[in-house]
C-alpha cells in the first residue's frame, strides 16, 4: 500500500477527500468500477486516515493506482 504525507503530495493525480465527497467510501470500494477509471492515478485523503487505508487497501487488490495521504 503506498503512502504519502499530505505536504508531499504533488497534484498529480486526483486528490479524493473521503469526508468531504458525496459518494460514500464503501460505494468505493464494492462499485469500483463505477467510479473509478483503472488507467488514473488516485489519491485519498480522509481526517483520521482509516477509510482512506481502507480505500486504497482494496483498490491495490483490484489493481487501482492508489495512495493514502497522511
Amino acid at each position: 500500500m503506498k503512502r504519502i504525507r499530505l505536504e508531499d503530495y504533488k497534484g498529480d493525480g486526483v486528490y479524493i477527500d473521503l469526508d468531504t465527497q458525496y459518494i460514500p467510501y464503501q460505494k468505493l470500494i464494492f462499485d469500483t468500477e463505477k467510479y473509478l477509471n483503472k488507467y488514473t492515478k488516485y489519491y485519498f485523503h480522509c481526517k483520521h486516515g482509516v477509510k482512506s487505508k481502507e480505500v486504497v487497501m482494496s483498490l491495490d487488490e483490484k489493481g487501482y493506482n492508489a495512495t493514502q495521504i497522511i
